[in-house]
């Protein structure tokens, strides 16, 4: 290995503006275009690696950790080489030699073993990959039990590969961690990477369906309706895309319509789910249905009388529908249950109460 810093004439301790003065130094001395002698073509190649190389952190870096294999080296590059001579080309015409004739079925033999060798290396290739992975993967679910999602992540990334027999299954492992540890961007990534290995029709759904989610928590809306889209058409459990669906339809985009029609399907199924009938309600509220809203709002106050957010929406909704007495009531009794609502507004409310 050169000893870029002899090369470029400065310490090994040269700071940046040492080494970049050094070469502009030894680049107006030893450029062809100003000093043509033969032999500074080479040597000013070698003053601009050893540049490139001293001039990046990086590389540099990378290069102290090796350089002391030549630091004792005797060679010196302070001055340019001696100019060699070199004889004048001498050219001179072969007369032409027929290659040897072989026989059809010795030119066959020839590319049935060639085929046969190349086979043999995508074989050894492809069963490398094949074991490889399946190894990373079982180290992967170890770290994962051992409650090392990170390092679970590094090993499932090992297992990614072309041809790798756990190339989905670490492609979705990796994607739920990411959703646990709120690294959407990257379980999002997970998911498309686990898409592009032929997955089967059942881990093409979940692949697409965790896909949805992670661009719903980073508010790629339109990507995540696609991908919950997909999810469906593989077969995906309907119940579980719509409501999360739902959910990024009310919290996210505002599709108040949308919202309610899906969580109006969701409790044809489960007529005892408060959190729909309260997020029904909230669609219900922003679509001005102010009455069917007070009706989902009641229905979860039927079962949990003090949910202070369930209190305040109906009050909010007596108020829309000019029951201005019943509003100031729960609008009070929300706040006792730690809703905070300002003075000034309440008072407002409930000035003739």
């Amino acid at each position: 290995m050169e000893n870029f810093y002899k090369i470029l004439q400065v310490p090994e301790s040269a700071t940046q503006r040492d080494i970049k003065v050094a070469y502009r130094k030894l680049a107006q001395t030893y450029h062809p275009d100003v000093n043509n002698e033969s032999g500074n073509e080479e040597y000013i190649k070698l003053i601009n690696l050893a540049y490139e190389t001293l001039s990046d952190p990086a590389k540099r870096s990378r290069y102290d950790l090796g350089i002391f294999d030549t630091s004792n080296s005797t060679s010196s590059y302070s001055a340019p080489p001696p100019p060699q001579r070199r004889p004048p080309p001498y050219y001179y015409k072969k007369a032409h030699e027929e290659g040897p004739k072989y026989s059809t079925k010795t030119q066959i033999l020839a590319w049935g073993v060639t085929a046969a060798i190349i086979l043999s290396v995508v074989a050894a290739v492809y069963a490398m990959q094949y074991y490889v992975s399946d190894y990373y993967f079982e180290e992967g679910l170890a770290a994962e039990l051992n409650n090392e999602p990170q390092k679970a992540i590094n090993f499932y990334q090992l297992a990614i590969r072309d041809w790798g027999a756990k190339s989905v299954e670490a492609s979705i492992k990796s994607a739920e961690i990411s959703r646990e540890l709120g690294a959407y961007f990257y379980m999002a990534d997970f998911c498309k990477r686990g898409l592009a290995h032929s997955p089967d029709s059942t881990q093409a759904a979940l692949l697409f369906y965790l896909q949805g989610t992670a661009y719903a928590h980073s508010e790629r809306y339109e990507k995540a309706e696609m991908a919950f889209n997909n999810s469906l058409g593989y077969k995906y459990n309907k119940d579980t895309v719509y409501q999360v669906l739902a959910s990024m339809y009310v919290n996210g985009t505002g599709e108040y319509e949308k919202a309610e029609k899906l969580y109006t399907y969701l409790l044809s199924g489960n007529s005892i789910n408060l959190a729909h009938y309260y997020n029904r309600g909230i669609c219900y509220q922003n679509l001005g249905k102010y009455q069917q809203a007070s009706e989902d709002f009641q229905r979860v106050l039927k079962d949990n009388p003090f949910h202070g957010k369930t209190l305040f929406q109906l009050g909010k909704t007596y108020l829309a529908l000019g029951k201005k007495e019943l509003a100031c009531e729960y609008l009070r009794f929300s706040e006792r249950q730690g809703v905070y609502i300002s003075p000034g507004e309440l008072a407002s409310i409930c000035e003739t109460n």
